[in-house]
């Protein structure tokens, strides 16, 4: 899994059930992924997002992002997990929940 996004602030993202992508809404820019699960973890959102060009040479190389849902006021925001044990605890979290260990 990779973590990143190229912005300061944290996009906001909606989903286009037409194309089955979640759409990532920054300044003046637009980008689509896949969402590949959405989890909760320590009493916070988590999803882990896939480019939704090239979906399956990104699949086969493994790529996706592991992202923050942060909540501001009535709004859901996708953040970047800046701290690197949060980024790693949930990380390995996800592979065991995915392959079964405890």
């Amino acid at each position: 899994m990779k973590n990143r996004v190229n912005s300061d602030e944290n996009p906001s993202f909606w989903y286009d059930s037409e194309q089955g992508e979640l759409v990532l809404e920054d300044t003046d820019k637009e980008y689509r992924f896949y969402l590949q699960d959405k989890f909760e973890y320590n009493q916070q959102e988590y999803c882990i997002l896939s480019p939704s060009e090239n979906k399956e040479d990104q699949l086969e190389q493994g790529e996706a992002l592991l992202m923050k849902i942060v909540k501001e006021e009535e709004q859901e925001l996708l953040s970047v997990i800046e701290d690197d044990d949060e980024f790693a605890e949930v990380s390995r979290h996800y592979y065991l929940a995915q392959s079964g260990e405890k």
